[in-house]
């Protein structure tokens, strides 16, 4: 038996099986039927087992070079290395929607056997809704439509090998799994926000039961994404890391939608506010994760990250359309039971805050939305084809996301319902005087501008914010407890993780900002046409061309520029490449990346003298403080990932029962 028989096998025994939990799961819901549930229990587990076979036979193929299978031959080769073989399951297409499927039927199995203990009849319904989604996918990776197991005969004695640009880096391995955990894992928070309208409650048992999952879905979309940056910034060669290109900003999306959720959904714990809105943030973020899918994989879109048109652009295209008409719908119906139980506070309270960032997030997410469809709308209505670059996206989203640090910094300093001027003094004095600092240390490192000046000072001022709260949360602890420093300052996570997790999370985006504010204000660039033993100077550094030499690998022929650091005493090897691909029409640039905490030294060698190697054409970037950008997006994943912990339970007290005596009646009981 072939990979391809068991691939294909084991996804047209999982359809069946996602049909018949769709069924017993809305019966169970509707029924209260234990037998049933546990029925759609089963269901789910032997679906995402079998969908996990076809995967696994997938990379089996892929790394035996089984190229009876299209999918093998089209995207993979002899030459190509173990490592990106077996991440060409997301090289292309097919592969990435049973990468989807895969996901989302451990999305399924998940709810089934973990969600349904709790809330049972809420759980249930929501697993229907998930089994519908998962019975989508499976149809779409068991018809032509994306069916990653179609043979081809003749069989090719080798495949065309994947695409140059996603067996350059390893950070292919690791980006879109990212993304696409993100995206599929916010089925869930959805799933359980449609159940809640369906079955018309007007609590927010949902979002107790969903929280931990939005905000690992919120995190691994925001890692994603700045893995995604930082690929962009190792592989394509611009020096650069984000161009608001389409399929970025799909990405950007639902994670700006969700990030507006997770902070409105505080108000409605704590105020009994804002339910309709939080419905609404939640169905919007997986609405806009559908159609970043739409957009990367119908072939409406020109970018490097997207796919050549399909036939599943329209069924991407319905299956959007109908989540919306059914879940606004829903919504819109229920909508008079879910008014608010209290009013707004003051503008100066914590519940206002978090509505002003709502709006600047929902802002935001409107103004990315509008730029990627306008093109396509316009084309649409007149043919014409128009394009909308970084100076628009820059323009309308830089201030928004300024205001965004401020109020980070400013919410979490303010109680609900109101502040007292003696409140307000008493939280903000230190934070304001950490912002003085950095706008003055933003000055004396050179930048100039108001964005770039303003993000550094209002960086300090969140950073500010969030020492002083544990600076005092320590204190509290040592006051109440006489914990030593060390103990206190851990069990701030251990017993408020959420809290002070999210405070982790503040910090990373701190210093994002800051990475952005001086990558993008100070990079200083130089190009210089090189004989061997030449050198250029780019700022303090001299860049010394020492030659060029080929290296010969089994995937690719590689033309490589030696050059060398010289700064101060120090002297520093660097190499960067043009790499010849068989499928490829042209050299794909390498850049090669000296890093350190202060700046990037960032060479591509862009042309050379191919007959006598005597002269080649090096470009020098020095970027600084880039580093830090994808440090700050680890530190965002480590301070949701300590949100996400489990608080510790309550120790039981002891309960010591004196021994009776022999002689008590008692004992002769």
């Amino acid at each position: 038996m072939s990979w391809g028989d068991v691939g294909s096998g084991a996804l047209r025994a999982a359809l069946p099986l996602a049909l018949w939990g769709l069924v017993s799961a809305a019966f169970a819901a509707r029924e209260r039927d234990a037998r049933f549930l546990g029925s759609a229990r089963w269901s789910a587990l032997c679906a995402f087992v079998l969908v996990a076979l076809a995967s696994a036979a997938m990379i089996g193929a892929l790394l035996t070079h089984d190229f009876s299978l299209q999918y093998v031959a089209l995207n993979n080769a002899r030459e190509t290395p173990p490592y990106f073989s077996a991440i060409s399951l997301w090289a292309s297409l097919q592969g990435s929607i049973l990468l989807w499927t895969t996901i989302l039927a451990g999305a399924v199995a998940f709810v089934a056997w973990r969600g349904t203990r709790d809330l049972p009849r809420l759980a249930s319904t929501a697993l229907a809704i998930l089994f519908a989604m998962l019975s989508f996918f499976l149809v779409l990776v068991v018809t032509p439509a994306a069916d990653p197991f179609v043979r081809i005969d003749p069989v090719p004695a080798d495949g065309s090998g994947p695409n140059p640009l996603l067996q350059d880096h390893w950070l292919m391995g690791l980006h879109p799994p990212l993304l696409y955990l993100g995206y599929v894992l916010f089925s869930i928070p959805f799933a359980y926000a449609v159940a809640s309208l369906i079955l018309g409650e007007s609590g927010d048992r949902w979002i107790t039961a969903t929280r931990r999952s939005a905000l690992v879905a919120w995190a691994l979309l925001g890692v994603g994404i700045v893995a995604g940056a930082w690929w962009s910034y190792a592989v394509l060669g611009w020096g650069g890391y984000w161009a608001w290109d389409p399929v970025e900003n799909a990405a950007i999306m639902p994670w700006l939608a969700a990030t507006a959720y997770l902070h409105s959904v505080m108000v409605e714990e704590k105020r009994r506010m804002l339910r309709t809105w939080n419905l609404a943030l939640v169905i919007g973020a997986f609405a806009l994760t559908i159609l970043g899918t739409f957009l990367t994989r119908s072939g409406v879109i020109n970018s490097v990250h997207s796919f050549s048109e399909s036939a599943i652009g329209p069924l991407l295209l319905g299956y959007l359309a109908a989540i919306l008409v059914f879940s606004v719908g829903l919504l819109l119906w229920r909508a008079p039971r879910l008014a608010d139980r209290e009013t707004m506070g003051t503008p100066l309270s914590r519940e206002a805050i978090f509505l002003f960032q709502n709006v600047l997030f929902v802002a935001a997410t409107l103004t990315v939305l509008l730029g990627t469809l306008y093109p396509l709308i316009v084309e649409a209505v007149s043919g014409d084809q128009v394009s909308i670059g970084s100076p628009y996206f820059d323009t309308v989203d830089v201030p928004l996301a300024l205001a965004l640090l401020f109020l980070m910094g400013v919410g979490p300093q303010l109680p609900w319902h109101g502040a007292s001027r003696a409140t307000l003094e008493r939280q903000f004095s230190a934070p304001i005087l950490a912002a003085a600092g950095g706008g003055i240390a933003a000055l004396l490192v050179g930048l100039r501008g108001a964005a770039p000046v303003l993000a550094f000072a209002l960086a300090a001022f969140v950073v500010g914010t969030v020492v002083q709260e544990m600076v005092r949360g320590v204190h509290a602890r040592r006051t109440l407890h006489g914990e030593p420093p060390a103990v206190a300052f851990v069990n701030l996570f251990r017993r408020n993780g959420r809290r002070y997790g999210g405070y982790v999370v503040h910090v990373g985006i701190a210093v994002v900002a800051l990475a952005v504010a001086m990558s993008q204000s100070m990079a200083v660039q130089k190009d210089a046409t090189l004989a061997p033993g030449g050198s250029m100077q780019v700022g303090s550094r001299t860049i010394v061309f020492e030659g060029l030499h080929d290296v010969a690998q089994p995937q690719r022929q590689r033309v490589v520029a030696d050059l060398r650091i010289v700064d101060g005493g120090s002297s520093v090897p660097l190499t960067t490449a043009l790499d010849y691909y068989p499928n490829s029409t042209s050299a794909v640039g390498s850049p090669g990346i000296r890093s350190t905490a202060g700046d990037d030294v960032y060479a591509i060698l862009a042309a050379y003298d191919a007959r006598s190697r005597a002269w080649a054409t090096i470009s020098i970037k020095v970027i600084p403080l880039v580093s830090w950008l994808w440090i700050g997006g680890a530190i965002v994943g480590l301070g949701a990932l300590l949100a996400a912990l489990p608080e510790p339970r309550p120790r039981r007290r002891a309960v010591v029962v004196a021994p009776v005596p022999a002689s008590s009646p008692a004992s002769a009981e």
